[in-house]
């Protein structure tokens, strides 16, 4: 399917850049979640972040098999700290796209980083930025679309499990 790569590298793009001005847009709320949930050098970290995640974002329109590659080596580390903190019950927000993510961290934000992983994972076969055909762009917003209604289905349930259920 030519151009499903790119369509996947332009869809993570646009996460990346939501993430990063997000964090870019409240950098106290940034560093604050970042020491609960006790990732090294926090404030400094917290700082880098969203200019890596710009960077990232750029680099995935520009030579989307590098910037899929960086997307990856952002992700793993994110997902790493995530399911840290949700082992470990840890009721930190994630803020991972600032105030829109103010909810104790969960398994619903590991799904999601996830999911993300296999995004870069698909954007690493694009070799250059090209126009994806339709089919790439259908098959593209399709699975956008299902991994944002499992991951709305899975608040949902979190948010109104009923009280002593497992």
């Amino acid at each position: 399917m030519d151009g499903l790569g790119y369509a996947c590298a332009l869809l993570l793009a646009a996460v990346f850049v939501r993430a990063g001005a997000a964090k870019l847009a409240r950098p106290a709320q940034a560093a604050t979640s970042f020491v609960a949930l006790g990732v090294p050098a926090a404030t400094t970290t917290a700082r880098a972040v969203p200019a890596m995640e710009l960077l990232v974002a750029v680099a995935l329109l520009a030579a989307p098999r590098a910037g899929a590659i960086g997307a990856l080596a952002l992700l793993v580390p994110f997902t790493a700290v995530l399911t840290r903190a949700v082992r470990a019950g840890s009721q930190a927000p994630c803020n991972c796209f600032g105030a829109a993510g103010a909810d104790p961290v969960s398994a619903v934000d590991v799904v999601r980083n996830v999911l993300l992983l296999a995004l870069a994972l698909a954007a690493v076969t694009a070799r250059a930025p090209v126009v994806p055909g339709a089919p790439a762009v259908i098959a593209a917003v399709v699975a956008a679309a299902c991994a944002a209604g499992l991951l709305s289905t899975l608040r949902t349930r979190k948010r109104y499990r009923p009280t002593g259920a497992g």
